[in-house]
């Protein structure tokens, strides 16, 4: 039985980890750290729980972190976890972290995207990109896991395989939407249901952080250097991100052979999933659920092709995720635990 504690538990996505973890038969919640809920039932916070946990939420003491568990899931945050994490938690616990510290900036690029000076730059090297679907191997070996951001995962799945191939210029448009959830649990005015309900807008034009983690991690992944436009935008709803993806292949295509491409990666892949022709995906399909939907319009009278993926962005795009490849690491089943239909309603 792998003992687990959990920091940040009572955001969105720390709720998410505690509910499929609660699930799992191979893992046991030791800790649920939460500096806002010290002292406080976890089922008065989220009554969801009532009747099923007794479990109390406790401070964060780093200096007794690591303590009698085995692996330690952080949602902090930016600049939170970096400016204490250190040598010995890492020689002491595993860490999965669905924070954006540890992942795969460096502290130049660190600094332009979040405006702070990173603290633990160092640390990085010891964490390992945990895209489950593309780095499988290196994730069952790995030390510590940096979580992919959510607009992330659902842009380089959407991506890798085209670019992998050669098959698309490396000049990409990126649309993105994402419901208000992707914003965390803590309320402010862009997120007030008078502000953002009944309107759509677009935020952080050209320097939203999963941009460089997206380029980033297509470079690790395939050696190739992409030019990135992407436009995110909020959307009045609670969980989903859906991705539009505008791109020119270099050389003529069909549907039938993209659609092979897709195959040539993700056959076998249980949460990434290709629609059939004409079925678009949509946020709802995936709700509450581990799953990446997928699908493609070929455009053959100008020769472009028009990539879709749709994630929920608190689950494959955070907690649902960070559990796979907490299995991966454990070499239990990938779906343990995250195996849901997804709820369309």
């Amino acid at each position: 039985m792998i003992k687990v504690g959990i920091v940040g538990a009572t955001g969105y996505a720390g709720q998410e980890l505690v509910r499929l973890l609660y699930g799992h038969p191979e893992v046991k919640i030791i800790k649920t750290i939460s500096e806002t809920y010290n002292d406080n039932k976890y089922s008065y916070i989220y009554r969801n729980f009532t009747g099923l946990s007794q479990d109390i939420c406790s401070a964060l003491d780093y200096e007794t972190i690591a303590d009698g568990i085995d692996v330690l899931f952080t949602s902090l945050p930016y600049g939170v976890l970096m400016e204490k994490l250190n040598e010995d938690i890492l020689n002491n616990v595993k860490v999965i972290d669905l924070g954006v510290d540890y992942r795969l900036m460096n502290s130049a690029e660190y600094k332009q995207y979040y405006g702070k000076e990173h603290k633990s730059i160092n640390l990085s090297s010891r964490f390992t990109y945990g895209l489950s679907e593309w780095n499988e191997n290196e994730i069952q070996d790995a030390e510590n896991i940096a979580n992919p951001g959510c607009f992330a995962t659902a842009i380089e799945l959407a991506l890798l395989p085209l670019i992998k191939e050669k098959i698309i210029s490396t000049e990409v448009t990126v649309d993105g939407k994402c419901a208000l959830s992707g914003s965390g649990r803590t309320l402010t005015i862009g997120t007030h249901f008078a502000e953002a309900n009944e309107s759509v807008k677009p935020y952080k034009i050209t320097n939203h952080p999963h941009k460089i983690e997206t380029q980033k991690a297509i470079e690790y992944f395939t050696n190739e250097l992409v030019r990135l436009t992407f436009v995110p935008h909020i959307v009045p709803m609670q969980r989903g991100i859906l991705v539009t993806c505008y791109t020119k292949p270099t050389a003529k295509i069909d549907r039938d052979f993209i659609g092979n491409i897709y195959q040539k990666y993700y056959n076998g892949k249980p949460f990434v999933q290709i629609l059939d022709r004409g079925m678009y995906v949509e946020t709802k399909w995936v709700r509450n659920s581990n799953m990446c939907h997928i699908n493609f319009e070929v455009d053959e009278q100008d020769n472009s092709l028009i990539v879709f993926a749709a994630i929920d962005n608190l689950i494959k795009g955070a907690a649902g995720q960070a559990v796979q490849n907490l299995n991966i690491m454990n070499g239990f089943p990938q779906n343990m635990s995250i195996n849901y239909v997804p709820a369309c309603i």
